[in-house]
């Protein structure tokens, strides 16, 4: 804002398709919460059988715990568009949103990771005396979107705290604006 408290033209202009991409945006993410509500209840509920979950509770609770952290994963990225359709950019609570949803993608990948290690127990081959077993595979690999290391895709870790760090950055440049404000 300029010193009189009105924003000229063009930047309101900006703001106002910010706002309405963001409205937009907002309903469709609330679409794909809505979705992945539905499933993980329907497939909680319904599709999952009385044995399967006895069989394997931790299974059944790491997938629990990792649906259940999609479903809030889009609630805080519908939160974080709301903010936006407000004309909160850099806000404080703009910037919370972002961190929060740096941190889901943390915790959702150490729930991966803890889920592949529930459903697949060590394989330990059974080899004749003295023969040699030879690995093909490279131990990592990367992709557009993947990111691999000894079989495990890193990807989302990765993503998960280099959203963490962009929302730290804001913050600081917000704090560096407030300062520069308070200057005269």
């Amino acid at each position: 804002m300029n010193a009189t408290g009105i924003l000229p033209e063009s930047n309101e202009k900006r703001l106002n398709r910010i706002k309405t991409v963001s409205r937009m945006v907002r309903y469709v993410i609330l679409g794909f919460f809505v979705f992945a509500a539905g499933f993980f209840l329907f497939h909680q509920f319904i599709m999952q059988s009385p044995q399967a979950v006895l069989d394997h509770p931790g299974n059944f609770l790491v997938m629990s715990l990792m649906e259940g952290i999609l479903c809030f994963w889009y609630w805080k990225l519908a939160t974080l568009f709301r903010f936006y359709e407000r004309g909160l950019i850099f806000a404080t609570g703009t910037i919370r949103c972002i961190k929060t949803l740096g941190f889901l993608c943390v915790i959702n990948w150490s729930a991966g990771l803890a889920l592949r290690q529930l459903s697949s127990p060590p394989v330990v081959p059974v080899t004749p005396p003295g023969a040699i077993i030879r690995m093909a595979s490279s131990s990592y690999s990367m992709g557009f979107f993947s990111f691999s290391i000894a079989g495990i895709n890193v990807s989302l870790l990765l993503a998960g705290i280099i959203i963490v760090i962009i929302a730290w950055i804001m913050d600081e440049g917000r704090k560096i604006q407030e300062e520069q404000e308070l200057t005269v």
